[in-house]
């Protein structure tokens, strides 16, 4: 509970935005305010006058509660709460969890076979590096995450929309790569139109293997950033529960 719960807990009631902006405008409020209260006793306010200050200080308007919502409620914020906040309960995620490891599964078999890398296009060689970029992100992510003392810390978010945004660029990488493929092989074609099944036969036995690999990469990236993002949810509403104790 925090010495500004009150404060906090009035300010949860005036704000009209949802969740999950609403928890991390309280958090970030007593964060400040808990950090300015410190720097006043640093300076030798007595425990009052250090609490009183801080109450000046923060003006909690409607107009600075409006600034507040657009900097926490953008557009872009809520397409990605909507993708990863219906894990929130342990069925949900229990189904994620079951669903991930049968599609790991399913293609698994397919991504540890010598003969796929050798039937796809040479942007396997961008992709792999772009995959294991991810993956050795999202390790540090989750060590940090499961590790984490405090049950919120505004960094353990922080970096975790990397993870989409190499998931689509692996996407955009190869479906860039397979049209300019396309069209080499119809430039091919018309220097030689009784090749023209051969051309596209090839073609298309390539592009599937090229698929496969980034479309497997990109949904293993898709699932670690829901996972680690719902985490992240979880912690934030354990902390703002615990932040407003005793004044609901």
């Amino acid at each position: 509970m925090s010495r500004f719960s009150e404060v906090l807990s009035e300010v949860d009631g005036r704000l009209m935005v949802q969740e999950p902006a609403r928890s991390r405008i309280l958090l970030e409020l007593a964060a400040d305010m808990e950090d300015l209260h410190g720097e006043y006793l640093a300076r030798g306010f007595s425990e009052e006058d250090a609490h009183a200050a801080v109450m000046d200080h923060f003006d909690l308007s409607e107009e600075v509660l409006r600034e507040l919502v657009k900097v926490h409620d953008t557009p872009f914020q809520r397409s990605l709460e909507n993708l990863s906040g219906h894990a929130r309960s342990k069925g949900s995620r229990l189904l994620m969890i079951v669903l991930a490891v049968l599609v790991t599964g399913g293609s698994g078999t397919l991504l540890f076979r010598g003969q796929l890398y050798r039937d796809a296009s040479g942007l396997v060689w961008i992709l792999m590096p772009i995959l294991a970029v991810g993956l050795v992100m999202a390790m540090g992510q989750a060590r940090r995450i499961y590790k984490a003392v405090r049950d919120w810390d505004p960094s353990l978010g922080s970096g975790l929309g990397r993870l989409l945004g190499l998931a689509t660029l692996m996407i955009v990488v190869a479906a860039s790569g397979l049209w300019l493929e396309l069209y080499l092989g119809a430039l091919r074609i018309r220097e030689a139109p009784g090749e023209a099944l051969i051309h596209l036969a090839g073609w298309l036995h390539m592009a599937s293997a090229t698929l496969v690999i980034a479309l497997s990469g990109a949904l293993a990236l898709g699932f670690l950033w829901f996972l680690l993002q719902s985490r992240v949810r979880r912690r934030e509403l354990a902390a703002v529960t615990e932040l407003l104790e005793g004044t609901r």
